[in-house]
């Protein structure tokens, strides 16, 4: 039997308006009341019925754009910005109606308080940025296919739910066996992003692969995409190695400000290509994504199942760059 929002309002002990506001996520509703009506909202299985704010929207399609911060990083996030660009870019061409949900700002909810959340908004489709493997309750959101689900760097794909991203593993063996002279290459320190992150494991796959073909000797330690333990992995291994991979461009900024700090010389390279690698002080290599491209990709990716196609998997282009202060567009 489906219960309706005034058995919910009656179980919580609040009005029909109260449970609406709360699942509308407004900020004047206590926490004690948030709490009933989403117990309430548990107990009984209640899913909200969009119809009335899909017609309102004027039949839309409104899809969530729902982004992980990650509060390691030291720098304004480039990265996401160019993601949001690509998508209300592309989402104006294709008349879709977005809203924008970080990841803190649900992080109290369960994954059935989310899912009724999303719902009660109106939203049919998620756009994920930044997925990672113990995000549990988005992976519950992925595998009821509830929702329309694109994600961005992460191998996913069922009925319901398409992946776009570039190739993180050849990225990272391509940018790598750029920077790496075989017969000088004794040992590698490979700085690594997040430990629970699906890029992360793409791109040591990479790595390790060229290890293998090379036979050098690595050393994996985790920077978790952060500038300052970049730093400071650096300090502690960077003299014992001959060259320095990171799974990022900020980490790439830290390991090369350690050898400065050191007063020693080692190749050094990054990944994504992002404009503050122009202000390292010095010329490197990246392996460069097109972030605000990656994200049209996923607009229309969106399109394609809120049309009743399959989910699948999109892999895009990366390029090799080599990323100076020179290269800044000054016009």
């Amino acid at each position: 039997m489906i219960s309706t929002i005034k058995e919910v309002a009656e179980r919580a002990g609040v009005s029909i308006s109260t449970v609406s506001k709360v699942l509308k996520n407004y900020s004047n509703i206590s926490e004690d009341t948030r709490q009933k009506v989403l117990k309430a909202v548990k107990e009984l299985n209640y899913i909200p019925n969009t119809t009335a704010s899909n017609l309102s929207s004027k039949n839309k399609d409104k899809v969530a754009l729902y982004i992980c911060i990650n509060d390691m990083k030291q720098a304004v996030d480039e990265i996401n910005m160019l993601y949001l660009q690509g998508a209300f870019a592309m989402a104006n061409i294709n008349h879709l109606e977005l809203v924008t949900i970080f990841n803190q700002m649900v992080s109290s909810m369960s994954a059935q308080e989310l899912t009724s959340y999303l719902a009660a908004q109106g939203i049919t489709g998620i756009i994920i940025y930044g997925l990672n493997k113990e995000d549990y309750k988005i992976l519950q959101l992925i595998e009821q296919q509830r929702f329309n689900i694109c994600v961005i760097d992460a191998p996913i794909t069922n009925d319901k739910t398409s992946s776009v991203m570039i190739d993180h593993m050849k990225g990272q063996y391509d940018v790598a066996k750029a920077i790496i002279e075989p017969e000088y290459t004794r040992k590698v320190l490979y700085l690594a992003g997040k430990r629970n992150g699906y890029v992360t494991d793409m791109r040591i796959q990479g790595i390790m692969q060229l290890q293998k073909e090379l036979g050098f000797e690595l050393n994996i330690q985790y920077a978790e995409f952060s500038e300052k333990l970049a730093y400071d992995l650096t300090l502690r291994y960077g003299s014992d190695v001959d060259t320095v991979v990171c799974a990022s461009d900020l980490m790439a900024i830290g390991a090369l400000n350690a050898l400065i700090k050191m007063n020693i010389y080692r190749k050094c390279c990054g990944f994504d290509g992002i404009t503050l690698m122009r202000y390292a002080g010095k010329g490197m290599l990246t392996c460069k994504q097109d972030f605000y491209d990656i994200s049209r990709h996923a607009i229309a990716e969106m399109e394609r199942l809120l049309s009743g196609e399959n989910g699948r998997s999109v892999i895009l282009d990366h390029q090799i760059v080599s990323i100076r202060y020179e290269d800044i567009n000054t016009k």
